[in-house]
């Protein structure tokens, strides 16, 4: 135990020496290194002066004459840029409504020409359809036999099995019961 404690008493002994030689060194060596910075900034400072003083005088130096002539040099560009601009704006223009035109003009020969096939259609379809509904009566009328019999205004048939019935508007048979 006490070797213990005399080696924890000769650590810390040592790191005092340590820390206290540390921040001596130091202590010497920061001022130096703070001398070295501020005499960096101040040539800095001394560079940007000369430089600042050399542009003041080539601005100075420049005639009020250069700078008028190439404000008049980039008016004429401005003014021959927005005259382009116009006109092809006013061209474009013109090719839209051409195209416009166009586009229209063919829109509507399409629909004439799609509402007459639509109606040659529609005459074809009620045409097909009074084929079918006459094809079904004959056929219904010559499979079986009719009667004399008439039942709400249509002739009643007899089938094959015995049953009656009559042919409504829409083509198909309707049963009559016998319960009556």
């Amino acid at each position: 135990m006490k070797s213990i404690n005399r080696f924890k008493k000769i650590t810390a002994a040592l790191a005092l020496i340590a820390t206290f030689g540390l921040g001596q060194s130091y202590a010497q060596t920061a001022p130096k290194k703070m001398e070295k910075e501020a005499k960096k900034t101040e040539q800095k400072v001394k560079e940007v002066k000369t430089k600042a003083s050399g542009t003041e005088t080539k601005a100075k130096a420049a005639p009020a004459k250069a700078m008028e002539k190439k404000d008049a040099v980039a008016k004429e560009k401005s003014t021959q840029a927005k005259k382009a601009t116009e006109t092809k704006a006013a061209q474009v223009e013109t090719k839209e409504k051409a195209v416009k035109k166009e586009a229209t003009k063919a829109a509507e020969t399409k629909t004439a020409q799609v509402e007459t096939k639509e109606k040659a259609v529609k005459k074809d379809v009620t045409k097909a359809q009074k084929q079918v509904s006459a094809v079904k009566k004959d056929a219904v009328a010559t499979a079986d036999k009719a009667t004399s019999e008439k039942y709400n205004g249509h002739t009643v048939y007899l089938g094959p099995k015995g049953g009656k019935y009559y042919i409504n508007g829409n083509g198909n048979k309707t049963y009559i019961s016998d319960k009556k």
